[in-house]
């Protein structure tokens, strides 16, 4: 299902992209930076980003170290292990697998959920966002993400963890009946799935770099490594896997901060795009013919 949902948004995108025009969907905007640039874009030796935005073209990159592909190899491996030994203290109990018996400590708690923020829609997502657009592009990410986590714990979580409910549907079954808890558990069915589209997606196109793999084995290997820890030992997996990889990803985030201020050349000068340099509303703009002169 999630495959052919992927398929069938990529070919729309293609057909989208087919019909109007190389770079932009909109035809109204292509033909504006068409203008611009002095015929079809992306011009020869170009590319899209900076046609039309500014932004240089990304470089070549070179062939990963094969030490990269062994640590990422080796973190897969250390989630795989301790999602799978999760299994062992479920004993078959659906209070275990649903809701770890409620028994989850405090700091367990806390790293799990900020443990959510690491992964490939807001690492990597907020990052290219952010590079295309503008900083408040990439960062309504986290801070979405912050406040909503925030407002469950002031809010909701402490009633819902008196109730002794399995899921949020169930919550909102003891309410307003069956109906609502069927859309509510379509709901979050339809929005989970979206977001675990972006994070397969996004590992891979990692795995697929630096094992030289395609990209749709990469996503189909993430999918059957998630799948199997998951199912084995269910929040307990969940939880103490995001232990795991909260330490590793905010440790790699650290220290890759603090190796790109230090070894970065300057930031690549401001676009037309940017609404820094062209408006003083703030707010994203394609550029008019006063910022583009």
């Amino acid at each position: 299902m999630m495959r052919f949902a992927l398929s069938v948004a990529a070919a729309a995108s293609l057909l989208v992209e087919f019909a109007a025009g190389e770079c932009l969907s909109n035809p109204e905007f292509n033909d504006f930076f068409e203008e611009l640039a002095g015929g079809p874009i992306p011009q020869e030796g170009s590319c899209c980003q900076l046609d039309v935005c500014g932004i240089p073209c990304p470089e070549p990159t070179p062939p990963p170290g094969i030490g990269y592909g062994i640590g990422v190899a080796v973190s897969i491996g250390i989630s795989f292990v301790i999602g799978l030994a999760t299994f062992f203290v479920v004993h078959g109990e659906a209070e275990n697998y649903f809701v770890a018996g409620h028994s989850l400590p405090l700091w367990i708690v806390a790293m799990t959920l900020g443990a959510q923020s690491v992964d490939s829609n807001s690492l990597l997502g907020n990052v290219d966002l952010s590079y295309k657009y503008s900083y408040y592009d990439g960062a309504v990410i986290p801070i979405g993400l912050g406040l909503s986590l925030l407002l469950n714990g002031i809010f909701l979580a402490h009633k819902i963890n008196r109730e002794e409910a399995l899921t949020l549907p169930d919550v909102l079954a003891r309410r307003y009946g069956k109906s609502v808890e069927f859309l509510v558990s379509l709901t979050t069915i339809t929005s989970f799935l979206m977001l675990l589209a972006g994070n397969l997606v996004g590992m891979g196109v990692v795995t697929a770099y630096l094992w030289g793999i395609e990209e749709s084995a990469g996503i189909w290997l993430a999918a059957g490594i998630v799948w199997a820890y998951t199912v084995s030992g269910g929040l307990f997996s969940v939880a103490y896997t995001d232990v795991a990889q909260g330490m590793m990803g905010w440790s790699g985030v650290i220290v890759f901060a603090y190796w790109f201020i230090v070894n970065a050349p300057e930031a690549p000068a401001p676009s037309i795009g940017f609404p820094a340099a062209s408006n003083e509303t703030g707010a994203y703009m394609y550029p008019d013919d006063d910022i583009a002169d």
